[in-house]
């Protein structure tokens, strides 16, 4: 991903300036998506980290953001309403993340657009 990124004058962008703090923070979380069993201890996760963010490192997309989007949109994308709303740090990024320029088109030709949650729909009852 970094060779892409570089051919295509976007490795500043996407993954920070060489030897940065911001770079290693972007790695660290690339690895950490790829090191969890299970995606929904993933998503529980970045549910935590993203309570006061906006974007998993730093004020901008990086390439983490895409590989963690990519590794929790069809997994979002499965859940009932409900269970998003109670995950909401997390869908609101995934959100944010799958309507940037570029992103929808490709979340939608992939079908893993996650689609917003009706808040008025309840969990099922378990009579």
């Amino acid at each position: 991903m970094i060779e892409l990124a570089k051919k295509s004058y976007l490795d500043e962008i996407l993954f920070g300036a060489k030897d940065s703090k911001e770079r290693f923070e972007i790695l660290s979380f690339i690895e950490l998506t790829f090191g969890f069993d299970d995606t929904e201890e993933l998503v529980k996760y970045l549910n935590t980290h993203l309570a006061s963010r906006m974007f998993l490192v730093g004020q901008n997309i990086t390439c983490a953001d895409i590989i963690a989007y990519l590794s929790v949109a069809a997994y979002f994308k499965e859940l009932m309403d409900f269970q998003k709303i109670e995950m909401a740090n997390c869908f609101r990024w995934v959100d944010h993340i799958q309507h940037l320029p570029g992103i929808f088109e490709q979340a939608n030709q992939l079908s893993i657009f996650v689609s917003f949650p009706d808040e008025n729909n309840a969990e099922p009852s378990k009579a």
